[in-house]
């Protein structure tokens, strides 16, 4: 009979795994160390975007001025991004099931929908990115390196880790992000000494910025990433390994490969590290640094994409993976996928809000008090969420003081809790009806 008991106890556990357990807490036998964590963190943060955005930065600012922003912007990103990880962390929970609480079972189908809308659509973007990078990088190489099959063949690589779920992302990360910073370093040396050091770097100013506009563009690089950190932090052993990952990946990796970009634009007079180091005569190097920069990254998007399409479709994560990695992959490498960058831009503006929301139901509403798994009883819409949300919205938008992302996510944090607040304080409905958690996690 213990045998029985022991085997109906352990089918479920093993069907939770094989789906990365996305619908239910990491247990913590299953956590990693956080030098995984980091690592995994840290892969996400170093795209080859990264890179160009540290090339704009020098068409605007004085070197000074870039290493102020390239700071001050990731310790932004880092400071939100640790408070939304640690809460994965502790819960063992991705994003989109943490908005079961903030916005109610149904209203996180809304969060779910605008995730996996943006993340997929960055995917995609990417996967055409890398095709263009490949050809440009090697335009005789014969077909393999033709736009549309690069792409295909790249965005096949970002689809395997992100299929095998967590566990392939890690092992990636692990050997990627070491070969991935020596090579940033190589690349970044080699380029120095041709200009006699770092005294030799000047900018080229084209067209002048204001250092608010640069913390602003660095923000951009990752301030989707940042808000959707318990994907990755749910896998940590507590929330203090949660904020060294954080702290590591985006103060030290994101901001080395941002500055990485900006020195090759000053001494090689482009931004993109695998082209400047092509024309040093590196090419696998070159080759190695693209391929590393963009898969740690992009698998990372449909990774996170799979999780949040999990809360709405009753289908394993690692379906959902294919079907949606394929189609997205087949977008980018018709180049398609361009022509939705100012959407995906616009979209942007709607996610650090919830970010401030999830931050402030988990510590000032629910005060800590999440729990997960069959009974749990959900809000089928949190009401005062919503209003928080718009109000964020608006106010990134249209307040021109300070920085807009962070403009956002304070308005969205003190509005959240301040309408429970009063809501209480007057005995006033602010949830519509209430959803029971299934055994399947729905």
């Amino acid at each position: 009979m213990s045998e029985m008991k022991k085997g109906s106890q352990a089918e479920p556990q093993a069907q939770n795994q094989a789906n990365d357990f996305a619908m239910e807490p990491v247990p913590m036998a299953n956590r990693r160390p956080w030098w995984e964590i980091t690592f995994v963190t840290s892969g996400f943060c170093m795209a080859v975007s990264g890179m160009f955005a540290g090339a704009a930065l020098t068409a605007g600012l004085s070197l000074k001025q870039i290493m102020i922003s390239i700071l001050v912007g990731n310790l932004i990103l880092a400071l939100y991004g640790g408070f939304t990880g640690a809460i994965g962390a502790k819960t063992g929970v991705s994003t989109t099931m943490l908005s079961r609480y903030a916005f109610g079972r149904y209203g996180s189908l809304v969060i779910s929908l605008v995730w996996a809308i943006t993340l997929i659509g960055w995917f995609s973007v990417q996967a055409g990115f890398f095709g263009q990078t490949v050809n440009s990088m090697y335009p005789e190489a014969g077909v393999i390196t033709r736009i549309p099959v690069a792409a295909a063949w790249g965005g096949a690589l970002m689809i395997l880790t992100a299929y095998i779920g967590f566990k392939g992302i890690r092992l990636l990360s692990n050997i990627a992000i070491p070969l991935l910073i020596l090579l940033c370093i190589v690349g970044v040396v080699m380029g120095l000494d041709k200009v006699g050091g770092i005294g030799g770097l000047t900018s080229n100013i084209t067209k002048p910025i204001t250092l608010m506009e640069g913390i602003v563009l660095v923000i951009g690089t990752f301030a989707v990433g940042a808000v959707i950190q318990p994907d990755i932090a749910r896998y940590a052993k507590s929330p203090k390994q949660s904020w060294t990952a954080i702290m590591i990946g985006m103060v030290i990796a994101n901001g080395f490969i941002i500055f990485a970009g900006a020195v090759t634009a000053m001494t090689m007079g482009t931004g993109d590290l695998p082209a400047a180091m092509l024309q040093l005569g590196l090419g696998i190097p070159a080759l190695l640094i693209l391929i590393a920069a963009q898969w740690t990254s992009n698998d990372s998007n449909l990774y996170s994409a799979s999780l949040s399409l999990s809360n709405i479709f009753r289908v394993a994560k690692s379906k959902l993976v294919l079907v949606v990695g394929v189609i997205a992959t087949i977008v980018g490498a018709a180049g398609m996928a361009n022509h939705f960058i100012s959407f995906l831009i616009a979209i942007g503006v709607a996610v650090p809000p919830v970010a401030g929301i999830l931050i402030a139901d988990y510590f000032f509403v629910h005060k800590q008090g999440y729990t997960f798994g069959k009974g749990t009883k959900y809000a089928a819409v949190v009401w005062p969420a919503f209003i928080a949300w718009a109000l964020g919205i608006l106010a990134g938008v249209y307040v021109n003081w300070g920085i807009p992302s962070l403009n956002s996510l304070v308005v969205a944090l003190v509005a959240h809790w301040g309408i429970y607040a009063i809501g209480k304080s007057i005995n006033l409905a602010m949830t519509s009806g209430y959803v029971e958690e299934r055994e399947d996690g729905f």
